[in-house]
């Protein structure tokens, strides 16, 4: 006589339960629900952490939580990129890569605990921002031939300082060196600014500061700059030769930055950080970022992949010795 009323009540249990979403996708759904770490994979001060924490402020504003920037330097950022690489996928744990972590790591390190195609998810490309070689205001190195000319004569008598193995100013100095047969002896420091510094106490005899930061340094006469490492001059530094004009060689070097996260991250909170990050190329922050010098270079997901496959082959022809073209 009941027996009706329970087959209804267990075909309406079996319905709601076909309907209920997986706990996958709530979990999805309700993202963000509380603060976002976003890693630095270098020290405060440098073009990467002022660009991860422009990006940290919009991408909070259009997020509605909080987006909070942690510096982890040391390593030419393997060790950001391995604490990233093993973090929980769920879209709490982001980091601001460098091509230099993708496409040269793997080339000068023997032995790294991430696979730099494999281990993220890659969201969009930020920016990329050239550099200016720089000497002090007192050098004796007037300009990029005279450099060139001092290492080609004296080999490893000119020093470099950049910002780790790998990192962008060290990819300046090996391609430099790699297309003019000069050698430098490389110092390494753990961020742009150690770099910096470096050159102004007379450590090193040279080194490049991101296009983006180098002004006052110019303007205040401690600092010369003897070319940037784009393929043209810059607005900000519009009496600065381009290196390829200098000595008539293919130069171009920028620090490409862009947004990952671990790669089992789910897909719709990934779909959700690439929209997010398409307004947050947008918004006036990011703009007055770029008109001091970086290059602005929004994409989907796929297209930041390619451009690090890319990179990859470019670095590898660099660090392998292959002879210049």
């Amino acid at each position: 006589m009941h027996a009706p009323k329970l087959r209804t009540g267990l075909a309406s249990l079996t319905l709601s339960l076909s309907f209920t979403p997986s706990a996958p996708a709530l979990a999805a759904t309700a993202w963000p629900d509380r603060p976002i770490t976003l890693v630095v994979p270098f020290g405060a001060g440098g073009i990467t952490d002022l660009t991860a924490r422009t990006v940290a402020k919009q991408l909070q504003a259009e997020l509605g939580k909080p987006v909070v920037v942690e510096n982890k330097p040391g390593a030419g950022g393997n060790i950001a990129a391995d604490i990233v690489a093993r973090a929980k996928p769920d879209g709490y744990t982001l980091m601001v890569i460098t091509n230099g972590i993708v496409a040269v790591n793997p080339l000068i390190h023997k032995q790294l605990n991430y696979d730099a195609l494999k281990d993220f998810a890659y969201i969009s490309m930020i920016a990329n921002t050239p550099l200016a070689l720089v000497v002090p205001e007192n050098s004796q190195i007037q300009d990029f031939p005279a450099l060139i000319a001092r290492a080609r004569s004296n080999p490893n008598a000119v020093s470099f300082a950049s910002s780790g193995q790998g990192t962008s100013i060290h990819q300046v100095f090996a391609l430099m060196q790699h297309q003019t047969g000069a050698a430098l002896m490389h110092v390494p420091y753990k961020s742009g600014a150690e770099a910096a510094t470096a050159l102004l106490s007379g450590v090193v005899d040279v080194t490049a500061v991101e296009t983006v930061v180098v002004g006052p340094f110019i303007q205040s006469g401690k600092m010369r700059a003897l070319g940037v490492t784009s393929d043209q001059r810059v607005p900000n530094l519009p009496d600065v030769p381009a290196v390829r004009e200098s000595l008539g060689i293919e130069f171009d070097v920028g620090s490409i930055s862009g947004l990952v996260a671990p790669a089992a991250t789910p897909q719709d909170i990934l779909d959700r950080l690439e929209r997010a990050m398409q307004a947050v190329a947008k918004s006036q922050g990011m703009a007055q970022l770029y008109a001091q010098g970086s290059q602005p270079m929004p994409s989907d997901s796929q297209v930041f992949l390619e451009r690090m496959r890319m990179e990859q082959k470019k670095w590898r022809r660099v660090f392998s010795g292959e002879p210049a073209k």
